[in-house]
């Protein structure tokens, strides 16, 4: 069951230093830069295969149009030796900008499944999805 917008907006706002701002942010401009390795980190993955993957896996995603990438929340710690081809762990020291929650569709930054406040992607789910994928796409 997905959160109400409001509820996961502050959940995710929860992951900045300074809430207040980081809510100002979400309302006005749609958008806000997220450290990781607080509440929650991140596995970078290119677009094709990370949207094939987010339709496999539960967990809040963003699709990055732009950057034509994905991005998959992930608990703070994953394995340190993370090892998945064309994908990239980001963690302390990385900031992701986020959209609100609210934002499911382009142009632009979005959510492919907004969080609910409660769950992450499994990791390990992740991995076997993205290596499947990924085989895929160098064959």
């Amino acid at each position: 069951m997905l959160a109400a917008p409001d509820d996961a907006a502050a959940w995710l706002a929860r992951a900045h230093p300074d809430r207040a701002h980081a809510a100002r942010w979400m309302r006005s401009a749609g958008l806000v830069l997220l450290p990781l390795g607080v509440r929650w980190s991140a596995v970078k993955a290119p677009e094709h295969e990370g949207l094939a993957a987010a339709a496999d896996i539960g967990g809040p995603v963003i699709h990055d149009p732009g950057g034509r990438c994905v991005y998959f929340l992930v608990p703070v710690v994953v394995d340190p030796a993370w090892a998945c081809p064309r994908t990239e762990f980001l963690g302390a020291a990385c900031w992701l900008t986020v959209p609100a929650p609210s934002t499911t569709e382009p142009p632009g930054i979005h959510w492919v499944r907004p969080p609910d406040a409660r769950s992450l992607v499994n990791p390990t789910a992740l991995r076997e999805a993205l290596t499947a994928r990924t085989a895929e796409a160098v064959s």
